[in-house]
């Protein structure tokens, strides 16, 4: 039929030429009409034009590239990777459509060194149709990153990693590589968010999250990274740094909130509760650090330590020994904590008068602290009468600080007045000590009635020293209150009246003491001027002194001497029934090793006739000082 077909069509052809050759000639003046273009024809051409220019037809042989795939894959499984690369190449040839063969081809350049004819695969692969895989844009974006077309690089490690929904961590990794290459840093510290928790948080790269988050001031995200490193991983130094951060931060609700989940007797869990109860108020504080140690678990001796320490300044002192000894001996290797329990013991010790044990604990102290507390010691040894070894300390710390000087270039200039400050300080503090150390052994030796003339002498030359050393003390400073009442009586007892009493005015007009000190102000005052008996005026003034301190010490340990200084104001004033009634008030039991009540009493007993009375109580005030003056006038002998 086809032939048929085919003659029959030869046949109209020949026909065709046939009556064209047989038709008559036109003549020359039968010129044919132009013809006009119309929109149809002009889009027949158009169309004709571009399947001219239409690629030619590329030849695709499905059998031959599934074959060579196959045998590439049998090579690769042999591990002849020379063979299996021709393979694949093989293959795509003759699937020269295949997107999978052209990017199996360029990862096999790659592999082969051939990086720059992988990328030219590569791009042609990119396109063609199919299936685009992470794995492909990945190719594309460590390709690019060799030739390091930048824009490049970033559009395909996005594309990959869009397509991967960011769980390739090798590209993640890659595309954190590139973005420190370009120094992106706000992308880098997204990338790494990303890729941190696939890797559990790996010391290096965590380090450098957080080395980026500080650099740009990010500390919320910084306090954010700690927070997930630890629920990651359990590392509670992770969660230390988060409360650090918070509390750096001032978010201290949110750090009370961490570390009241705490339930282990950690060091971590220890710091953490240390360090977040300064924020709060000193009785939450305290319910709080009971409730961690108590009921919490954090049983730890420096938590311990703090809850003796509140107990010590609210004045719960037997508590707080109870809880500063108990902690003290397991604070070893934490000096930081063992002094803050050393400096409490010290303190509570010397308040029971039992100096041995507080000069235990102030020697600990100093150990501890290298030095910081020297002063310290210094001043416990002064309070046990230990001057033999608490002057060669002040000697040693007035030197010092009064020739420091700082090390040439350390510090710029604003640090170095703040140093120099403090250095001041330091040395305010040593005199103040110095002096009141002195002071304390003249009073010793002044009480002592065998202390001969090179005794008392020593007292004097004591107080002198002690005067120049306050002297020097408020001409750098005379804003403390305490040194000015120290020099007062001091001025007192070197009998330099005016100056001493020039000092005490100054004193009551300032607002500064609390009742007590005030009332023991008041008194020392008032007593001088009745003691000293200059004129009836001071005598009346110093009366109504002492009354003042009475009506602020009106059952206090203090109210017997108060009565005792009343008393003597009205023998001054020759009042002497109102001044026996008035000493028979005070609890004599209490006076019984007291010079000074017996003087008084035998004196002013003498003063209303009461002789046999007198001669009982300077009987008394024999027994305690056989030469005070007043004995020896009255037994007739000399002194």
């Amino acid at each position: 039929m086809r032939h048929v077909f085919l003659s029959w069509v030869l046949s109209l052809g020949m026909a065709a030429l046939c009556a064209c050759s047989s038709a008559p000639a036109k003549k020359q003046n039968d010129v044919a009409a132009p013809t006009t273009l119309t929109p149809a024809d002009s889009a027949l051409i158009k169309k004709a034009v571009e399947a001219k220019a239409e690629k030619p037809k590329v030849e695709v042989d499905l059998e031959a590239a599934h074959e060579f795939f196959f045998l590439a894959k049998n090579m690769e499984m042999r591990g002849d990777q020379r063979q299996a690369d021709f393979f694949w190449k093989q293959a795509y040839k003759a699937d020269p459509t295949s997107r999978y063969l052209g990017f199996g081809v360029a990862e096999r350049l790659v592999a082969a060194g051939e990086d720059s004819l992988a990328l030219v695969e590569a791009k042609k692969a990119s396109q063609l149709k199919g299936k685009r895989t992470a794995a492909q844009y990945a190719l594309l974006a460590r390709l690019y990153v060799k030739t390091g077309e930048a824009d490049s690089c970033r559009k395909y490690f996005v594309m990959g990693l869009d397509s991967s929904h960011y769980q390739d961590m090798a590209l993640l990794y890659d595309y954190s590589l590139f973005l420190e290459a370009v120094r992106d840093e706000k992308e880098l510290v997204r990338v790494y968010d990303l890729l941190l928790p696939k890797v559990n948080y790996i010391s290096t790269l965590f380090q450098r999250q957080l080395s980026l988050l500080l650099d740009l001031g990010r500390d919320s995200a910084v306090v954010e990274l700690f927070g997930k490193a630890h629920e990651a991983t359990g590392d509670k130094q992770m969660l230390l740094q988060k409360v650090r951060g918070l509390m750096a931060m001032k978010r201290f609700k949110e750090a009370v909130a961490v570390v009241d989940t705490l339930t282990s007797a950690k060091p971590e869990d220890e710091e953490m509760t240390i360090m977040v109860l300064p924020s709060m108020t000193g009785d939450s504080a305290y319910a709080f650090a009971r409730k961690k140690y108590y009921d919490d678990g954090v049983k730890t001796p420096a938590v311990l330590c703090f809850i003796g320490q509140y107990e010590y300044d609210v004045g719960m002192m037997d508590s707080a020994k109870v809880h500063l000894l108990a902690s003290v001996d397991k604070l070893q290797g934490q000096p930081k904590y063992a002094n803050r329990a050393f400096l409490g013991l010290v303190n509570i010790f010397a308040s029971e008068l039992n100096y041995a044990e507080a000069i235990k604990y102030a020697e600990k102290s100093d150990s501890v602290s290298n030095g910081d507390t020297r002063m310290l010691l210094a001043s416990v040894y002064a309070l046990a009468d230990k001057f033999d070894k608490a002057f060669p300390l002040l000697d040693s710390l007035k030197k010092f600080w009064e020739n420091w000087k700082p090390l040439p270039g350390v510090v710029d200039s604003t640090n170095l007045v703040q140093l120099k400050n403090e250095a001041q300080l330091k040395y305010l503090q040593v005199l103040d000590i110095y002096s009141r150390a002195l002071i304390g052994e003249a009073l010793d030796l002044e009480k002592d009635l065998k202390a001969d003339s090179a005794k008392k002498a020593h007292a004097l030359d004591n107080r002198t020293r002690a005067e120049a050393m306050l002297e020097t003390f408020f001409a750098k400073d005379s804003s403390y209150s305490r040194v000015r009442l120290s020099m007062a009586m001091n001025l007192e007892r070197l009998k330099r009246y005016d100056e001493s009493f020039r000092q005490f005015e100054f004193l009551l007009k300032l607002n500064e003491f609390s009742p007590r000190e005030r009332a023991s102000t008041l008194n020392y005052y008032g007593y001088s001027l009745i003691e000293i008996n200059r004129t009836p005026a001071e005598v009346e003034k110093g009366y109504k002194l002492v009354l003042e301190a009475l009506a602020l010490e009106k059952d206090g340990d203090s109210k017997d001497a108060y009565l005792d200084s009343k008393a003597w104001g009205l023998y001054r004033l020759g009042r002497y029934d109102e001044a026996y009634q008035t000493m028979q008030l005070i609890d004599s039991k209490k006076m019984s090793r007291d010079d000074v009540f017996w003087e008084h009493m035998a004196g002013i007993q003498e003063a209303l006739g009461l002789k046999k009375e007198a001669r009982k109580s300077y009987k008394r005030l024999q027994k305690l000082n056989p030469k005070h003056p007043a004995v020896l006038k009255f037994f007739g002998k000399k002194k």
